[in-house]
């Protein structure tokens, strides 16, 4: 099930974080701003969005996180080289030169300390490694540094059904058991490397709580209709309206710093053309004058009458096509992702899941995500952190009764003769 909220992306944009001051993330790199991160994500929106919305159903809901999203697929990006990391930081928005995935967990700390009782977000980043396999000690450090991560060896081989269960408990316990699973044990095996996981929770009431309603109807994208309560407040709201729809905001909490943005097409065909024609400046509050069709910063405010669905969405799929299509390929491919600054194995994304859930009644709204990036090994196998023995040329062996002693067989074998397979 999928639910489109194109403002995902705007909410972010107009919590304040484009007003933070510049800070150095790296010795000899430009520097770079937690607007950095923000824009990326509007970018990430514009690219990945319109890929999903065109494969979509007409009575589809297609509810996306681009902030999970971001760190989730962002937390790849310090092993990533080559034209792997080229790819990913196009999609994501982050430049090499600012590196922005440096900054995630200050972004994250500005974001969570809302300082308001009635608006809550939490964001979570975690890996789960393999036991087989050796990382990088400069991955981890950066990952942990820039994202807060916390990493957790599991067993991926070897026990596929407690690996998934202790993924999945992380994620039930980080969107407070809206979102209960998001790996299954079916897809672990030995070639598992990795799993990197972002988890997004958010719950706030309305700064003025809806108090009115009645039953209505709703018409669905094929043109059938259903009947659903419908929420009703007459306030002044800040407000726009043109001949291809309309458009409010409705803030949460005490100062309206963090905000629900509902965007209403004349028709379907208005709907699919906005979801086609969307790009990272339809969320930038620094464009109002242009596109400007999904933010509301400075929209007038008016005394309107709004009547609202009371419902919950949820959006549960791999993303893994449309990010192939959306510009990361590369990292998917066995000939071409390069993670060599995460682990002495050939390593490429196996898949992305994204899972979503949104509530929205008469106090406010609830809602959660999670994203889970799965790096699997390329060869055949993982080979064990162990000394190895190569036998490759000329050796010694010996056959020999322990018991007795005996010395039966010794010699060197310089030029062995190949046989068939034993039967």
């Amino acid at each position: 099930m999928r639910a489109f909220l194109a403002g995902a992306a705007s909410v972010l944009l107009a919590t304040g974080c484009t007003t933070t001051p510049a800070r150095s993330v790296a010795e000899g790199t430009q520097q770079a701003t937690s607007y950095d991160i923000t824009s990326g994500q509007a970018q990430l929106a514009a690219r990945l969005y319109p890929v999903l919305a065109e494969a979509a159903e007409l009575n589809d809901d297609l509810f996306i996180s681009p902030l999970s999203l971001s760190e989730g697929i962002g937390l790849a990006l310090p092993g990533a080289s080559g034209q792997t990391e080229a790819e990913m930081r196009a999609l994501l928005g982050w430049d090499a030169a600012t590196r922005p995935e440096l900054l995630v967990k200050d972004y994250n700390r500005f974001l969570t300390r809302t300082g308001d009782d009635k608006v809550a977000l939490s964001v979570a980043n975690a890996l789960w490694l393999s036991d087989r396999l050796t990382f990088s000690p400069d991955y981890l450090r950066t990952v942990r540094d820039g994202f807060g991560a916390t990493a957790r060896a599991v067993d991926f081989g070897g026990d596929p059904l407690g690996s998934a269960a202790t993924i999945n408990g992380w994620v039930s316990e980080q969107t407070r058991e809206r979102i209960s699973s998001i790996v299954d044990p079916a897809g672990f095996n030995d070639l598992t490397a990795a799993v990197l996981t972002n988890a997004v929770w958010f719950k706030a009431n309305w700064s003025v709580p809806f108090e009115d309603g009645s039953t209505g109807e709703f018409t669905r994208g094929d043109g059938t209709r259903k009947p659903i309560y419908m929420m009703q407040r007459i306030a002044p709201m800040a407000y726009r309206e043109t001949r291809e729809g309309q458009a409010v905001q409705l803030p949460y909490g005490k100062d309206g710093r963090f905000t629900m943005e509902v965007f209403l097409p004349r028709d379907m065909a208005t709907l699919r053309r906005w979801e086609r024609d969307l790009n990272g400046l339809s969320f930038n509050l620094a464009t109002q004058g242009s596109d400007g069709k999904f933010d509301l910063g400075a929209a007038e405010k008016r005394e309107i009458l709004l009547r609202l669905p009371r419902f919950e969405a949820r959006f549960d799929d791999s993303v893994k096509s449309a990010l192939i299509a959306a510009g990361i390929p590369c990292a998917f491919s066995d000939n071409c992702a390069d993670f060599s600054g995460m682990a002495a194995a050939p390593l490429a994304i196996d898949d992305v899941a994204h899972a979503t859930f949104l509530r929205v009644n008469e106090r406010g709204t609830e809602a959660a995500a999670v994203t889970s990036v799965k790096i699997v090994v390329t060869g055949s196998r993982i080979m064990p952190d162990v000394p190895s023995m190569i036998v490759d040329r000329p050796f010694l062996l010996s056959i020999r009764d322990r018991a007795s002693g005996a010395l039966i067989f010794f010699g060197r074998i310089a030029d062995p003769d190949p046989v068939e397979k034993a039967e």
